[in-house]
Parts: structure tokens; sequence; C-alpha cells
């Protein structure tokens, strides 16, 4: 098969990833995944990643929608870009995002992704109210976890022309100035959008993440602040449409400040989006977000022994908690049922607030209210680390990495008060590669 002429040579993820304290390489570089260590290239297993509500046949018309959908944008950027250098292969494009592909790639994404990016709701994903937008960005993630084949390693060659379809279907639902009500194909536009962003600021390719950093990025924070979903609570009431609704725009917020805070401490950059904005309820377990109606949902809850009803403490309230000056012990923390997948939120909440600080020249003086605060952290996280068994934990997606995120948050302090600017990565705001904070480790992580 014809792999088209755009696929970036470049597109590797940085050699640094294997190096990183950060757990991305094998979370989110699909060139660093040892396949021949999973068992996702068993035949069997393949054959059981389409999940049965994906029906190729109820696909083929978002499928064909789609593949026109980028013909024309592709045609629209040779006649108005001077900069654009793309190709479209008509026969390829047909391969790559054939329903039975979609179907394939979003099957690899919730089985392989979703654990740690669950912002769509599966049970929701694959009917006939799903969008081609977000079928296409579900596809092009799941292609990019899936084993190489000349489909899934052609689809990487769409990725910048996807993105900008995707966005500029946000343009089109969200134009400058206006207050548009959050309707299902907003929400799915937003999540694709966010799902796009997330797979290209990864990418090594200086363009790709300037532009999602300097343009997508903030495009996206606008969109949650204008929406209102870092508000987002759930009725005191259990009704499970509206769970899913306010849960749906709670984890839009939530994530699109997880990836600016990654972005933060990937390449020295401020933050755009601040905990203290972060009064919508915490995400609700997994097992909640994914039950597929009321009594599943219940049976879930009930499994847990969690709250039936809703998560009722924000990200501010926690990291408030952690940065006052009174402290007990988890007792004076907002509530007690906290998980490692909340850890992770919170202490990238606290590297990015490290990050501002440190840019704004202000951290000798806030250091020991943050270190304590990192402190207040790691009690709690080597407390719920200690429970988990071996075997559970080295299948608990990010959150292995959580340790070595804290221990970023400390290095960070102490390398910037020392007055230390020896490394590269801390001489510059705003790097393109991950080559600078791959030396900063490697300098400090023994000392």
């Amino acid at each position: 098969m014809h792999v088209p002429t755009q696929y970036p040579p470049n597109m590797l993820i940085d050699d640094d990833f294997t190096f990183l304290p950060y757990g991305f390489a094998s979370t989110f570089a699909p060139e660093l995944i040892d396949f021949n260590s999973l068992d996702v290239l068993s035949e069997n297993i393949l054959s059981n990643t389409r999940m049965s509500f994906l029906v190729p046949e109820s696909l083929e018309p978002r499928s064909a929608e789609i593949i026109s959908g980028l013909q024309e944008l592709h045609h629209t950027l040779v006649a108005t870009n001077q900069w654009y250098d793309g190709t479209f292969d008509l026969d390829t494009a047909n391969s790559v995002f054939s329903a039975g592909n979609l179907c394939q790639f979003a099957a690899t994404y919730f089985r392989v992704s979703h654990l740690d990016f669950p912002i769509v709701h599966r049970p929701d994903f694959g009917s006939d109210y799903t969008t081609k937008q977000l079928l296409l960005a579900v596809g092009l993630s799941g292609s990019l976890r899936s084993p190489p084949s000349d489909d899934a390693l052609a689809a990487r060659g769409y990725l910048t022309l996807a993105e900008e379809y995707i966005f500029r279907c946000l343009e089109r639902l969200m134009p400058p100035g206006s207050a548009p009500e959050f309707t299902h194909e907003l929400q799915e536009t937003l999540q694709a959008a966010l799902m796009i962003h997330s797979v290209q600021f990864f990418r090594n390719d200086v363009a790709s993440r300037r532009k999602n950093r300097t343009q997508r990025l903030p495009q996206l924070v606008s969109a949650v602040r204008v929406l209102g979903l870092a508000q987002t609570k759930h009725a005191p009431i259990f009704q499970y449409e509206e769970f899913v609704r306010n849960e749906s725009k709670i984890r839009l917020a939530i994530w699109t400040a997880l990836g600016d805070w990654q972005q933060c401490g990937m390449f020295n950059t401020p933050p755009s989006m601040t905990p203290a904005e972060l009064t919508c309820d915490l995400p609700s377990p997994l097992e909640l977000w994914d039950a597929k109606d009321a009594a599943e949902y219940y049976e879930a809850a009930n499994a847990l022994g969690a709250d039936g009803s809703r998560r009722i403490c924000s990200v501010k309230q926690c990291t408030d908690a952690l940065m006052a000056e009174n402290w007990v012990g988890m007792g004076s923390f907002p509530f007690q049922d906290i998980s490692g997948s909340d850890l992770q939120l919170l202490i990238f909440a606290l590297n990015g607030m490290l990050a501002s600080a440190n840019l704004m020249g202000v951290l000798p003086a806030c250091a020991p209210a943050l270190l304590r605060a990192v402190s207040r952290w790691e009690v709690m996280w080597d407390m719920i680390r200690g429970r988990m068994e071996p075997a559970a934990f080295e299948k608990a997606g990010m959150i292995r990495y959580n340790s070595e995120l804290c221990w970023i948050a400390r290095k960070l302090v102490h390398v910037s008060i020392s007055g230390d600017r020896s490394s590269a990565y801390m001489q510059k705001v705003g790097h393109d590669s991950l080559v600078q904070l791959h030396e900063f480790v490697r300098q400090y992580r023994d000392s």
C-alpha cells in the first residue's frame, strides 16, 4: 500500500522519553511501545478488540464524510495557504479511514489509552449520534497505539490535516465573542479537539508543538472558560443522563488543565490554567463513568463503596488544603476516598504552581509552602501506593509515575532557589524539544 508522502520523517517521539522520570514512553509515545512485550500482536487479541457496539456498516456514511471533508480541506489549504505542503492520496485515505479500520482503531484506543485519557463516555461512542469529528480523533489516536501495519502507519500522515479539520469545526461552533449552548455536537467536537491536541504536542516536530502550545491550547482553555466547564457540579439528586452530561463537562475541564500542566513542565512554559479556577467536582471513578446505564452505575458504586451520586470536592479545595498553614494529616484533607488518579491530578497542579512561581521570579519566597504541600502530597501517595499489589500497580497507567512527578517538583524548587542556571532547561522560557528536560533530569537525578 502507498504511504502518503506527507508522513513526516521526524515524526518519531524524542528519544528523551526513554530517560525521563515521566511515564510518557509507553503511555503517549507510540514509537517507543514494545509491542512484542504486549499481547496486542496476537491475532486472537486483535480479533477481539473490535468492541461489540462498533459496527462497521453503521459507520460507513461517517467514514465517507471524514474522507470527503479531509480531501476538501486539503484542496482549500493548497489554494489559500502558501505554507501548506501536504499531499492527499485518496486511495490511501479510503483505506486508512475505512469503517472497519475506524472500528479497529477505536477499539484499540479504548483498550489501551482510555485508562489515562478517559474524556469520552465509552458506552455512547459508536452510536448513530457520534460525530465524525470525534470518530476521526478517536480513530487516529487508536491508530498510534496499534501494532504497525500499512494503514496504522499511514494514518500518522493525516494528523496535521485532521487537527486543522477538527479545530475548524470547533471555530464554526464557537466563533469569537460567542457564548454558545453546550450541545452534543459542541461537546464531542471539543473532546475531539482536546484529543488531537494531546497527540500533537507529543510529536517530535517543532512546528506542531509550537502551534499546539501557542494557538490550540489557548483556544481550548478559552472554550473551557466561556462554557463554564471548570465550575460544573453534579446535581444533588442522581439522574443518569444528567450525570453523564455533567461528568463530560468536568472531564473536559480537568484534562484540558492536565494537558496544560504537562506542557508547562515538559517545555518550561507558564501554565494557562490555574488550580484555583477548577472549582468543578473531581472526576468520578472510571468504573462509574464507564457505566452504560443507571443500573450498572449503581452496581459499580456499590462495589466501590462510593457515594452513588457525585464527587463533591474540587481541585481548588484540595490544593488549598495542601497549601494551608494547619495540617493534621489526612484528617485535614477535604475528602477521604482519594485515589492514585486524584493524586496524579494534584501533583500536576502543584508542578504547574511551582513552574509559575519560578517563571514569575517569586519561587524563593513561595518555596517553603510549596515544598510543604509536596511533602503532604507524598505522604498520601505513599499510603495509597502501599495498599496496591505489585501486579495491580503495573497495570495502573500513568499513576505509576506519581513518585517521579514528585521528584521533578522538588528538584525544580531546589535548583531554582540555589541560583543554578547551568541547565539549558532553566535558561529559557518555552522550549520546542524535550532535550532540555532530558538534560535537566540527567544532570540532577543523582544529586
